[in-house]
């Protein structure tokens, strides 16, 4: 899944000028199952979504969501946290139509910036960023404020108190192994570093991605630092592509599929995405590094100027409601209202050591900073 390449991290006052871009059509799937463009079945809605109130009567979010009759999300890929199920359900639920394809795998950046770029003329609703991204979002002005009707149950540190954005679901950073070329699975950040692994390891530019940004971070407090202190990150990494194990092989579900790695530092929720995908062709065995992870909060925005405001609110609604958490449960995400949820039998999330686990919260300007100047000096040697 390439949810987080090609982006910028843009946090505080650190702005990277990245990529931006939207398709100007899109693959539809719910409602009517058809394809086509963003228009869909429904009709966009002349007025500013951000004009809207904070908080809405469910009765009136549905009823004029049911209207617009169409809801069109940027950065939500099927294959991310169970997404597909959740389009699906949300659909069958309201009967709206859903759009999501071609934009399914823009970053975190390429989002927002698409907001910022297509304001007079619209075409995404809705995102997901991470959360590092949540006070750039309020910065460029592009999220409007909504509190859903679960806004008291998300607690106080995944969510903006003025409602322009809050944590729906996280994963913590895991290792993705091929067992059928690795003999050896490794279990932490040091293992990496053995000779046995060379040319092994998939990782992607963590100056481009939220997922290879938050591995860094993960290896950092692994060796002493933390989320304010990534030098330690970045000294592995260095050592890791000077023994070649990392070879500069990038992470992504078709590098496995062809061989090029057989290890990938990634969210669990994509390693289990692939390891129900490949159905043991390659076999697949997924590792939290037990001495150090990281949790990743992913946080819900709707689009300041959304073309269609009630559906987009009525969407966030539902990624937040029992069935929506339940959703991102199946695709091996943590819900954020996991303790106020009774997950299906069928639903078995792996277990964790609390105590190596490190929440992302708060200000990263630091951390990007340090993670702008040092990469390419240190690890890539630029």
């Amino acid at each position: 899944m390439n949810k987080h390449v090609l982006s910028s991290l843009l946090l505080g006052s650190a702005l990277v000028v990245a990529v931006a871009g939207c398709g100007t059509t899109s693959q539809t799937s719910g409602g009517t199952g058809s394809s086509g463009n963003s228009a869909g079945k429904g009709t966009s809605s002349s007025s500013a979504s951000g004009a809207l109130p904070v908080q809405i009567p469910m009765s009136t979010l549905v009823a004029n969501a049911k209207k617009e009759g169409v809801v069109h999300g940027f950065g939500m890929p099927a294959n991310w946290a169970n997404l597909g199920g959740m389009w699906s359900s949300f659909s069958k639920k309201y009967g709206i139509q859903t759009v999501y394809q071609a934009e399914g795998n823009m970053t975190s950046a390429e989002e927002l910036q698409a907001f910022q770029k297509e304001k007079n003329h619209s075409i995404g609703d809705v995102g997901d960023i991470g959360i590092q991204f949540g006070p750039t979002a309020q910065q460029m002005g592009v999220v409007a404020p909504f509190k859903n009707q679960y806004w008291n149950q998300i607690p106080s540190q995944l969510k903006d108190p003025n409602g322009t954005w809050a944590a729906a679901y996280y994963g913590v950073m895991s290792f993705e192994v091929n067992t059928n070329k690795v003999k050896n699975v490794p279990k932490t950040w040091s293992d990496l570093l053995k000779p046995e692994y060379k040319g092994m390891i998939g990782f992607g530019d963590p100056r481009q991605a939220a997922e290879n940004f938050d591995a860094v971070i993960a290896a950092a407090y692994a060796f002493g630092g933390s989320s304010q202190n990534i030098q330690p990150g970045i000294q592995f990494f260095q050592k890791l592509r000077k023994s070649g194990n990392w070879t500069g092989t990038p992470d992504g579900t078709s590098v496995l599929q062809t061989g090029q790695a057989a290890i990938e530092i990634r969210w669990n929720y994509l390693a289990e995405a692939d390891q129900q995908a490949f159905k043991g062709h390659p076999n697949i065995q997924i590792v939290v590094p037990s001495d150090s992870t990281v949790a990743g909060p992913y946080v819900e925005v709707v689009n300041k100027y959304a073309p269609h405001p009630y559906a987009a609110r009525l969407l966030n609604d539902y990624l937040f409601s029992d069935a929506g958490q339940i959703s991102y449960a199946e695709g091996g995400a943590y819900p954020v209202r996991l303790k106020y949820l009774k997950l299906p039998s069928s639903v078995h999330l792996p277990p964790l050591n609390m105590n190596s686990v490190h929440f992302l919260v708060g200000n990263f300007t630091n951390a990007v900073n340090q993670m702008n100047s040092l990469w390419g000096k240190d690890v890539l040697g630029q």
